[in-house]
């Protein structure tokens, strides 16, 4: 009788899972408020934006027009994208899981929009269900997404498992059912609640692997 994979599907955040955006996101971060708020604000108090929304960020800073912010904001982001690199293994560890049967998929908080950014990787058509902030009401750390895409891929909570980077993408998972494993390789704080903490892409493809 066939061995049935524990995971049908692996589901990814983007930016600090996939791709390293943590250095652009933070400069054009950095410029949106310097001529917004007139303020030049250190790398250090703006790492909590690294993970959620962009909204929520300008709004928790108090800028005035959120939308324009948010705006001005992409557009410098993709005048940095020379910084942004994809984190390395992560090729391999997306073509080993297609080998292996698994579904890929993403759920971001990115919009469907800024997810162009994945094109110049190579590795955008590889993933059959994405999530984005602009396909459920509420984003994460609610479940919404992650129920999204369960509804989506006819899967049960126990067929996928979900990789992130950040206490949102835990809180995410768990409010879905979904087992959670930190990705290390791009995570700000280590010690973030998971199910699985793999250190590089290929401790990923090895624990998935080993789940026939």
């Amino acid at each position: 009788m066939e061995e049935q994979l524990v995971y049908k599907c692996v589901a990814f955040d983007v930016d600090g899972t996939l791709i390293d955006t943590n250095q652009s996101i933070i400069a054009s971060l950095q410029q949106v408020l310097l001529e917004e708020l007139g303020r030049k604000y250190s790398e250090d108090e703006l790492r909590f934006a690294l993970g959620i929304p962009g909204a929520v960020v300008l709004e928790q800073l108090g800028v005035p027009d959120v939308q324009a912010a948010l705006n001005k904001w992409i557009a410098y982001s993709r005048e940095s994208s020379h910084l942004v690199s994809a984190f390395p293994g992560i090729e391999d560890l997306l073509a080993g899981l297609r080998a292996a049967g698994i579904t890929l998929g993403i759920v971001t908080s990115r919009t469907r929009g800024e997810l162009d950014i994945l094109s110049r990787f190579g590795f955008r058509d590889s993933f059959a269900a994405v999530v984005c902030a602009d396909d459920t009401e509420r984003g994460k750390p609610n479940a919404d997404p992650l129920l999204k895409l369960l509804a989506d891929t006819g899967l049960g909570p126990a067929e996928v498992l979900y990789v992130g980077d950040s206490v949102n993408d835990g809180l995410c998972a768990h409010a879905a059912g979904v087992k959670f494993a930190l990705a290390l390789w791009g995570a700000v704080n280590p010690a973030v609640p998971c199910d699985y903490r793999p250190a590089h892409p290929s401790e990923l493809l090895t624990l998935c692997q080993a789940a026939r």
